[in-house]
C-alpha cells in the first residue's frame, strides 16, 4: 500500500491517548491513527446511524479481539448489560434532578 507522508498537530490529550491506545494494541502510534482515522472518516460519511452504530461495535469487537489474542485469555463483558445498567443509573440521576 501506497502512502504519503503529512504533518499534524494534536493537542496534548490526544497525544496521550493515542501513545495509550499504542501500547495497549502494542502498534506504533502511526497504525493508531491511521486506523482511527479510517474509522473516523467511514462514519462521518455514513448517514444512517444504525451504520454507525454497527461500525462501533464492530471496532469494538477487533479491539476486544486483539487484547484477547494478546493477553491469551477471554474477555467476559456484557455490553448490553452494561449499557442498560449505565442508562438506568443515568435515567434515576436525572430524575433525582428534576425533583421526581
Amino acid at each position: 500500500m501506497s502512502m504519503e507522508r503529512v504533518q499534524m498537530l494534536l493537542n496534548p490529550q490526544q497525544r496521550r491517548k493515542l501513545a495509550k491506545l499504542a501500547k495497549l494494541q502494542g502498534k506504533s502510534i502511526a497504525e493508531i491513527t491511521r486506523q482511527a482515522i479510517d474509522i473516523g472518516l467511514e462514519q462521518m460519511t455514513q448517514d444512517n446511524p444504525q451504520a454507525r452504530w454497527l461500525a462501533a461495535l464492530e471496532a469494538a469487537r477487533q479491539l476486544r479481539e486483539s487484547m484477547r489474542l494478546r493477553n491469551g485469555e477471554s474477555l467476559d463483558i456484557d455490553v448490553v448489560g452494561e449499557t442498560q445498567q449505565m442508562r438506568e443509573a443515568r435515567d434515576a440521576e436525572l430524575l433525582r434532578r428534576s425533583g421526581f
